[in-house]
């Protein structure tokens, strides 16, 4: 009986104690699934006029993808990282291979033992130096190993190619930033050279999030190519015209793929009724399930990515919906919850106030992502070899800026503007001086990359 007494009196003392333990855990709780260091994106699309005539017409939707810093307390996740470097002859020209083997070495001293390393190397055969797992403790023994490289035959870059992309996909998946980083200074003469095959190889990669970074030294590779893989990729391109900057290009890189917060992003976009798309400026896209994707990438801490995309709005009064969209992306831990935005026109019989009512800030981003555009095309035709034809482009890309209603003082986006006013003037002196065609087309053709990219 005492028992049951000294029982009922310890279940009386320990309630409250109860009670109070759980209202902890259930105010905790949210606090650990989605503590407030946890990174969140921003995704806004404006429209470059939120006012149209009753006939409808062409109009831009701007699209800006903003990620968030990442504290300095925050750990950055494990990376699944496969180096493949281009072992041909020419990279015993300007010590390119040993710019190469200082660069990776460095990159090489700064991964942690719990990373994932792979090693290729490709002339005329792929040659597997490390497959992938875990570093360890063996820096060391990989830094030796890639120091005894030596250049050699010719360029097998679709094979060195596929071979990092499958080393990856043994630990994609698992909770790792999954990176390829590519370094060639050649035209691929050897095996796949096909570039619509190479761009196929690294989009169905991207699906596992590995994103592929393609680095061009020199200036007898093909940066087209380069380019295109890391569009495709997900990842990031660079131009190396002078291979001692390579250790601080790889640095970078290294910077970028440390702060990754999201991978495999793409904008799923809906549009209202009536509404077409015309085009999204310099991007590639697919159509999925009535929606249209546009394919982002990698997005590191810091990061903003804009795209534009040209609208046909159809003719109507009042207000009418004209798309929304949402940010998708892979992050292990998320909480499915993702940003988005709902774009809105007025139509107005009112000319003026249609023009009143301009957003030139988006204006502005617009004809710039326009003017991107046209510097392209010129690069297509320096490609030809019909400089005329590049010249003509540039400076219809510098009318479309001068012209652009945002380019008066004072105005919302001026700005930015002029300095990509500033920019093609550049552009223009580049292609008319510049007696090295390889060179000029690859440095204006990188500034623009930069552009559109932010970087």
């Amino acid at each position: 009986m005492n028992t049951v007494t000294d029982n009922k009196k310890q279940q009386r003392r320990t309630t409250p104690f109860m009670i109070l333990l759980l209202l902890c855990i259930a105010v905790l709780t949210p606090a650990m699934q989605f503590p407030p260091s946890y990174p969140s994106f921003r995704l806004d699309g404006r429209l470059n006029c939120p006012v149209i005539a009753t006939n409808g017409g062409t109009a831009y939707l701007h699209l800006t993808i903003t990620a968030p810093p990442v504290l300095s307390r925050h750990p950055r996740k494990p990376m699944n990282l496969s180096v493949v470097i281009d072992r041909s002859g020419s990279m015993g020209d300007q010590r390119k291979m040993d710019y190469a083997k200082k660069a990776f070495a460095s990159l090489i001293n700064q991964l942690q033992p719990e990373d994932i390393l792979s090693l290729v190397v490709y002339d005329d055969e792929v040659t597997l130096l490390r497959s992938a797992s875990p570093l360890g403790k063996k820096k060391m023994q990989v830094q030796r190993i890639l120091d005894e490289v030596q250049p050699r035959g010719s360029t097998n870059l679709g094979g060195g190619l596929e071979k990092g992309l499958q080393e990856a996909e043994r630990f994609a998946g698992r909770g790792y930033i999954n990176r390829v980083v590519l370094l060639s200074d050649g035209l691929a003469n050897v095996g796949v050279t096909d570039p619509a095959q190479l761009n196929t190889m690294v989009r169905k990669y991207r699906n596992q999030s590995i994103a592929v970074t393609a680095m061009g030294v020199g200036l007898d590779y093909n940066e087209n190519l380069m380019m295109a893989l890391a569009e495709s990729g997900g990842g990031n391109y660079y131009f190396i015209e002078h291979p001692n900057l390579l250790t601080s290009i790889v640095r970078d890189e290294f910077a970028i793929v440390a702060s990754v917060l999201a991978q495999n992003a793409a904008v799923h976009l809906s549009l209202g009724d009536g509404v077409t798309v015309t085009d999204i400026l310099g991007c590639e896209y697919q159509r999925t399930n009535g929606a249209l994707v546009i394919p982002v990438g990698d997005l590191a801490a810091d990061e903003t990515r804009e795209y534009t995309v040209q609208l046909t709005l159809p003719p109507g009064s009042g207000r009418r919906h004209i798309a929304s969209g949402t940010l998708r992306y892979e992050r292990p831990g998320m909480n499915g919850s993702y940003p988005s935005f709902t774009a809105l026109v007025t139509y107005s019989a009112d000319v003026a106030e249609v023009e009143r009512n301009r957003d030139l800030q988006t204006q502005a981003q617009v004809d710039v992502a326009r003017s991107a555009v046209k510097v392209e095309e010129a690069m297509k035709a320096m490609d030809s070899g019909d400089r005329a034809m590049a010249e003509q482009q540039l400076n219809e890309a510098k009318v479309l800026m001068s012209s652009s209603p945002a380019a008066a003082a004072g105005s919302a986006g001026a700005a930015s503007v002029q300095d990509q006013l500033g920019r093609i003037e550049s552009y223009e002196r580049t292609a008319k001086e510049e007696t090295d065609t390889r060179r000029a087309k690859k440095s204006i053709q990188y500034d623009n990359y930069k552009v559109r990219k932010k970087r």
